[in-house]
């Protein structure tokens, strides 16, 4: 039985089955990528993928868009915000006056107001000088300084407003001591400066009107857009110049 079986085979190894050829059509062949390129998108954009942020960033003008208003009304929030739709930095010139000269309120009682609004408007001042797209924030009262207003006539200048209302039923009181101590003087300080705010003003918003991530977006799409023009003449009715749009 066994002398049978080995007669059925041939002799020697068993023969290699020949493998088959690689694909010579250039269809079939993997293309070489460029060295450097960043990988497409699983959905097959047929360019590189990049970050939205840093392309809108880099449509801005190159000097700071200025965030105006009263106390409360969302600078400091929807600036940072905006800021980082942008893709560009984030200064409040509150901050950077308290780090050069200690707490504000200490500082009023200590040097009174009209030497708080001298060094606050050099502060501003050479936040403006300072090369580079960012949003800068300002405090309250800083439009109550006449040089302050001229160097904002060459900048993109939001204007935030809200009510009493909202700032008393959204604002940290116990933080703010003029709200907490007389919740009036809110409407009072604003019915002061809301003349000086529209001066400078190039666009308004209101920030009791709609969420935040959505004013961000509008914000962050006017700055992209804005083309600053020559200020026109003050209005003698005490209204809104008519170049300001209201959102």
């Amino acid at each position: 039985m066994t002398g049978h079986r080995r007669a059925g085979r041939a002799a020697g190894p068993p023969a290699a089955v020949p493998k088959p050829a690689p694909p010579t059509t250039p269809e079939l062949q993997h293309p070489t990528e460029p060295i450097g390129l960043i990988p497409q998108s699983p959905r097959g954009s047929g360019r590189p993928r990049r970050r939205r942020r840093r392309r809108s960033g880099a449509k801005l003008p190159d000097r700071a868009v200025v965030f105006v208003g009263p106390m409360a009304a969302g600078k400091t929030s929807l600036g940072k915000r905006v800021a980082r739709e942008l893709g560009i930095p984030f200064v409040d010139s509150d901050a950077v006056f308290v780090r050069a000269h200690g707490v504000i309120t200490d500082f009023f009682a200590t040097h009174g107001e009209a030497e708080f609004r001298r060094l606050e408007a050099e502060v501003i001042a050479a936040e403006l000088a300072a090369p580079g797209a960012r949003i800068l924030a300002l405090g309250g009262g800083a439009v109550l300084t006449e040089s302050t207003r001229e160097l904002l006539a060459g900048y993109p200048v939001v204007l935030l407003m809200t009510t009493q209302e909202a700032v008393l039923r959204t604002a940290n009181i116990q933080r703010r001591p003029l709200l907490r101590d007389d919740p009036e003087a809110w409407g009072r300080i604003l019915a002061e400066r809301r003349p000086l705010y529209e001066e400078v003003a190039d666009v308004t918003y209101r920030t009791d009107r709609a969420t935040k991530e959505q004013l961000a977006r509008r914000v962050a799409q006017w700055a992209r857009s804005f083309t600053k023009q020559a200020r026109e003449p003050k209005r003698t009715d005490g209204g809104t110049p008519p170049s300001n749009r209201s959102e």
